[in-house]
């Protein structure tokens, strides 16, 4: 499964499509991360950091799409994350690999608790990837305004 720049929650889509179909390489470069950043409360330690705008974009979107790492993580692949194209090209150069790993596994209960503390952190209430795999995708808010 192949996704190049989906927008915002295409991503999630994309992803949950490839997990659902077992398939044997994820592979997709987000684009925007509009989903978990009006959502955010850092915790206050982090306040000083994230007062400033570019920062809080920029935590919102590692937040995002380490959540998504560890989903397919829990889901059975090796994952990474990693820049693919240099900087001076393109700012948007974020890749999410996932292999499938041998046999049929269950969700890793251990990944998806770390997923949750996270999301307990930064005060989340949604994720669209986890309402998919959890079959509790509610049709409103899709679009994206890129």
């Amino acid at each position: 499964m192949i996704a190049l720049h989906a927008c915002d929650v295409a991503t999630d889509f994309a992803i949950h499509s490839g997990i659902r179909l077992n398939a044997q390489i994820i592979m997709c470069a987000p684009c925007c991360h509009k989903e978990l950043r009006p959502q955010l409360q850092a915790p206050k330690v982090l306040s000083p950091m994230l007062q400033f705008g570019i920062h809080a974009g920029q935590q919102a979107e590692m937040l995002t799409d380490t959540i998504r790492a560890l989903f397919l993580k829990a889901y059975g692949y090796e994952t990474k994350v990693f820049e693919f194209v240099a900087l001076e090209h393109t700012s948007k150069n974020k890749m999410i690999l996932a292999v499938k790993r041998q046999g049929d596994h269950e969700p890793d209960q251990e990944v998806l608790a770390q997923i949750q503390a996270l999301k307990q952190m930064y005060g989340i209430q949604k994720h669209s990837l986890e309402l998919l795999l959890n079959d509790q995708w509610d049709q409103q808010g899709i679009g994206c305004k890129c």
